[in-house]
């Protein structure tokens, strides 16, 4: 018994920290996640500012599992998004999207989110529109690339 009791109080010691509270446990987000989100979002960014359909076309995932919400719409299905994409190039002449605090959390092996903040200007060749608000978007993986699968935009009113 009194063996026990040693064992027991033993225990409890060594898993007090005396430093403050223990790290962590949860994994942080691999390097190779992290490096591919960002590099389909900078892709995007990108391929929005040289008004490349074909290169945004590249980075949405092209089944009914899309779902993007622009401006309070919801869109759901490639068709539905490839449309609005189509009308954003007609309707603007110039667009420029600035990310910041970019964040990327793993939901696995194949999907993860990403978060940042997202100012964008769309611009008529008259008038331009600033916005600044939210940006997420979810992202899956397809062989060695990340598409997306859900992206979200939202915007303080008055920005």
């Amino acid at each position: 018994m009194k063996h026990a009791a040693i064992f027991v109080v033993a225990l409890a010691v060594a898993g007090c920290t005396h430093n403050g509270p223990a790290a962590p446990t949860k994994p942080s987000t691999p390097k190779e996640v992290v490096a591919g989100a960002r590099a389909t979002i900078e892709q995007w960014r990108q391929a929005y500012q040289v008004r490349s359909f074909e290169a945004l076309t590249k980075l949405y995932d092209h089944s009914l599992d899309l779902v993007v919400v622009q401006d309070g719409q919801v869109l759901v299905g490639w068709t539905s998004v490839q449309g609005m994409l189509q009308d954003r190039f007609a309707r603007f002449k110039d667009i420029q999207i600035r990310l910041k605090d970019i964040q990327v959390a793993s939901l696995g092996g194949t999907a993860a989110t990403a978060t940042a903040a997202m100012t964008r200007e769309l611009g008529d060749g008259v008038t331009t529109i600033s916005e600044s608000g939210a940006l997420t978007v979810v992202l899956r993986k397809e062989g060695d690339i990340w598409v997306i699968v859900t992206e979200h935009y939202s915007y303080k009113k008055g920005s």
